[in-house]
């Protein structure tokens, strides 16, 4: 993601658009005398923490601090596999946290009821938290790679507890919920500005990607409803909805800049199919002209495995600007790399 995306969400005419295994210096230090402890039977079953879904990177890392950290992780883990596992998505201003990672804190609970069990996401690294409480300080117990979770999941046997938990895991986007703004119910009664209902993003876009194209480390994020980019100098959040094209007919609507403030976070949002792939099309939500950024997810095969990838397009072609991975990993050794059946930008 390059920087006008930033530039371009301030003005208003948005144009759309784990590695260490050990605590890092920052870390509160935790005993790990809990982790003798299993959380459930000891089977074969492994866990790859190559691309995870958004289900199962919550359950990989629910199983991971339930085992390594016990106590209240460990107590919610056991009672998300007998009543499934839930992750809030808020803004991590919620909260004062040490490390608010990409701007997302994630609020991991069994039952509905939070618990102060909560995590962030830094590229590859998550920072951990426990006990969390919205009107203090609250510092992360660790920072480690889903890898090395993974890892430590599969060595105690707890990979199928990952699995269970995963099959029936609710990933419920919250951060809208606090501002008059916006909301992610798909029942918005103002329709104020042309806003008809929130987008749902494909479940296999969720998640966030990376990217190491164009010589430039770039995150996604897709919630529920939303899109978070990150190109190390430019990060924002849109919340995608759908435009009354009433609206988008009326050519001051998009030159009033009241309107512009109010809906500089908004992104336009419609579907699209195009070479095989169901593409997600994002345009600011006053922008006139330009075709916005679309996004698809599609398979190809990297070293023999097959991979799933985020493709990125833009133009009136649609042709490629950036590819998108499910890891950092994975990013940096594929930069740049070209794929025979998508059409680059670079190449026209």
């Amino acid at each position: 993601m390059n920087k006008k995306i930033g530039l371009l969400m301030v003005t208003g005419t948005i144009l759309m658009l784990t590695a260490c295994g050990k605590q890092n210096s920052n870390s509160t230090t935790v005993s790990s005398s809990s982790s003798s402890s299993l959380l459930v039977a000891k089977s074969s079953a492994k866990i790859n923490s190559d691309n995870l879904t958004p289900q199962e990177a919550v359950s990989l890392i629910s199983t991971y601090c339930g085992l390594r950290y016990g106590g209240e992780w460990a107590s919610m883990t056991k009672q998300a596999e007998r009543d499934g596992l839930q992750v809030k998505l808020y803004p991590s201003s919620k909260y004062q946290l040490s490390d608010g990672g990409q701007g997302v804190a994630y609020d991991v609970t069994a039952g509905g009821k939070s618990r102060g069990l909560i995590y962030t996401v830094n590229n590859d690294d998550v920072n951990i938290y426990q006990n969390v409480k919205t009107n203090q300080k609250n510092n992360k117990l660790a920072t480690i790679s889903k890898s090395a979770m993974a890892s430590y999941v599969n060595q105690e046997g707890q990979g199928k507890l990952v699995s269970d938990l995963a099959a029936r895991a609710q990933v419920v986007d919250k951060r809208n919920d606090d501002s008059a703004a916006s909301s992610t119910s798909n029942d918005i009664s103002d329709h104020k500005y042309g806003r008809l209902e929130a987008i749902n993003v494909p479940s296999e876009m969720q998640g966030t990607w990376y990217s190491a194209d164009n010589d430039a480390d770039s995150t996604m994020t897709f919630g529920p409803h939303s899109c978070t980019y990150d190109d190390g100098d430019d990060k924002g959040t849109v919340q995608l909805y759908k435009q009354d094209p009433q609206f988008g007919e009326n050519a001051d609507n998009y030159e009033n800049k009241d309107i512009q403030d109010a809906t500089k976070n908004w992104g336009k949002t419609s579907f699209f199919n195009l070479d095989g792939a169901r593409w997600l099309n994002i345009r600011g939500w006053t922008q006139g002209a330009g075709d916005g950024e679309s996004y698809a997810v599609k398979t190809e095969t990297i070293n023999g495995r097959q991979v799933k990838i985020l493709v990125e397009g833009g133009g009136a072609e649609n042709l490629v600007d950036a590819v998108y991975y499910q890891s950092k990993d994975l990013a940096q050794q594929n930069a740049d790399k070209k794929f025979a059946d998508l059409h680059y930008l670079d190449n026209n």
